[in-house]
């Protein structure tokens, strides 16, 4: 019995620090992630994988990431694997617009950036281990080094600019807006990725729940600490080839992207031949 306590203990962890986030502003969003995934085992512990994905923010409002990846596995005994992998990804950014100042520091206008899409790459290498409790429950620690570089881009913009004030500094006329562009600048980014999963796994099961959770930090700022994810979900087996896995992930972010937590719907396709 203790052993039971202990382990629906692990398994909602991650739940509780989702639930524990603090009400300070942060927007909300909902999500949908979609990914589907194809792994060959080849000789000598050898594997390689590939796979692509889809996510929407706000639930199915909005087009948010694009991306396909392949990679290679290596598994040294049984309780040790390590991997290299890269990912494209085709990140959407929605219409923003922006407050805009005068020389002066006075409110004069703002700018409006059109809804874009920006290409990233990136290159990912992990080392994974695990072991086994009771013949149940699987623990494994991943530790992944994730390099990202996002190209520049540049993206149209329409300016807005007052042209007449009142007495009192109020905007009372606009100027003719003006339609301009926008560079975005490249930039790149070296995360070092800490993931915790706890998973029920036994042999002859075709369920297997697990929960994780995971820390990004930023190595180039200051080992700044940007997500915060954490994930409980459900595998399936169908056979020994096909599963499919259904989740839900909590993520605060806490980056150059924004301030915000998503709540998102994760369901997943694997092949393994």
């Amino acid at each position: 019995m203790t052993r039971r306590y202990l382990i629906a203990a692990l398994l909602l962890l991650p739940l509780s620090m989702a639930a524990q986030t603090p009400d300070d502003g942060t927007e909300n969003h909902g999500a949908v992630w979609t990914e589907v995934g194809v792994t060959k085992v080849l000789p000598y512990n050898w594997s390689v994988e590939a796979g692509i994905g889809f996510r929407t923010l706000d639930w199915f409002d909005h087009a948010n990431r694009f991306d396909a990846s392949i990679g290679v596995g290596y598994k040294l005994g049984k309780h040790l694997e390590f991997g290299l992998g890269y990912t494209f990804i085709e990140r959407h950014y929605l219409e923003t617009t922006k407050a805009h100042y005068n020389s002066a520091g006075v409110y004069n206008g703002y700018n409006v950036d059109a809804a874009h899409w920006m290409p990233r790459h990136r290159i990912s290498f992990d080392v994974t281990a695990d072991k086994r409790f009771w013949k149940t429950l699987r623990v494994s620690l991943r530790e992944r080094y994730q390099y990202t570089h996002q190209n520049a881009r540049t993206v149209d913009r329409v300016k807005y600019r007052a042209d007449s004030y009142d007495a009192e500094g109020n905007i009372t006329g606009w100027e003719e807006p003006e339609q301009t562009v926008k560079e975005k600048s490249a930039w790149d980014r070296h995360l070092l990725r800490s993931r915790l999963k706890f998973a029920l796994d036994r042999k002859g099961w075709q369920w297997e729940p697990f929960v994780s959770a995971e820390l990004h930090n930023d190595m180039s700022a200051g080992w700044h600490l940007d997500k915060v994810r954490c994930i409980a979900g459900t595998e399936y087996s169908l056979s020994k080839q096909h599963k499919v896995t259904a989740a839900y992930v909590f993520t605060h972010e806490n980056d150059d992207d924004g301030n915000e937590n998503i709540h998102a719907v994760s369901i997943g396709y694997k092949f393994k031949f």
